[in-house]
């Protein structure tokens, strides 16, 4: 027969958990309950801040459970066990850290597009399309203005752990290696190349260009991803190097900086493209 105190002292290990997994303080003073959303953001808010903080490393192993709980209930005085999440929230630890590369990589990914999109927009209005010259002149500038966005917006902390999963999806493909940080990697990395094909799109529009016969879009993007992959990695090694450089901007003979990305996207943009003879102002 249990005994009443028996029975109690369960009662209090189950009340000292609210239905969220959250640890109270104070076995008598009820905590706020959370949903299994809330608690999601909570943890993978935590998880975001602690690889932030701590970079990538070698891969995100250092990024288990018990050091993302750790940091919640140091910074937060919020404790969570492993019951609150396992099976409820994510299957396993593995899950969990695609979870958090996921949405460092999306967050990026999404502010990068959208302010060289707004740099786009931006430079429009500075154009010229008075003559083809004039036009493929005034490509130059957006590229040279959406890169040079670009190259400030991924020169974030967040920038900085996107540049490290570049180079450790490159080397966990080279040894084979398949897990579930690499395909969220991945699924983000083409859901966002499809966003960069909407701005390339869109510049060639306003400007009556297209892309060549016997040429593709496709093929333009693997070239310009890959250039801007490798640039921002090779600016962490030589950044002095890669210090702009001053050109005459065609459309006004002034001087103005160019940075190399700039440079090497503009050239492929002559292999790539030529102006529409259907277009129209």
């Amino acid at each position: 027969m249990v005994t009443y105190s028996e029975r109690r002292g369960s009662d209090h290990a189950a009340d000292a958990l609210d239905s969220a997994g959250f640890a109270r303080h104070d076995g008598s003073t009820p905590r706020v309950r959370r949903s299994r959303e809330e608690l999601r953001e909570l943890v993978l808010a935590a998880g975001t801040e602690l690889l932030m903080g701590e970079g990538l490393g070698t891969g995100v192993e250092h990024l288990s459970f018990k050091r993302v709980f750790a940091h919640m209930a140091d910074t937060q005085g919020i404790r969570v066990t492993n019951a609150s999440v396992i099976g409820r929230i994510w299957q396993n630890q593995e899950e969990f850290q695609a979870d958090v590369v996921r949405s460092v990589v999306d967050a990026q990914g999404d502010a990068e597009v959208d302010e060289s999109g707004a740099a786009l927009d931006e430079a429009i209005g500075r154009i010229d399309l008075s003559t083809v010259e004039m036009r493929r002149a005034s490509l130059a500038e957006l590229i040279r203005v959406t890169c040079a966005q670009f190259l400030v917006s991924s020169s974030t902390s967040a920038g900085a752990i996107q540049t490290a999963l570049v180079a450790y999806v490159t080397v966990a493909h080279r040894m084979g290696t398949d897990n579930r940080v690499m395909a969220a990697y991945e699924a983000t990395d083409e859901r966002l190349t499809l966003r960069y094909r909407g701005l390339y799109e869109a510049a060639l529009d306003v400007v009556g260009f297209r892309i060549r016969p016997g040429r593709t879009m496709d093929d333009a993007l693997a070239i310009l991803t890959s250039m801007a992959e490798g640039f921002v990695l090779r600016r962490l090694a030589d950044a002095e190097q890669l210090a702009p450089i001053l050109l005459v901007r065609a459309l006004d003979g002034e001087e103005v900086p160019w940075s190399h990305l700039a440079i090497g996207m503009n050239a492929v943009a002559d292999y790539f493209v030529e102006p529409d003879p259907e277009w129209q102002a």
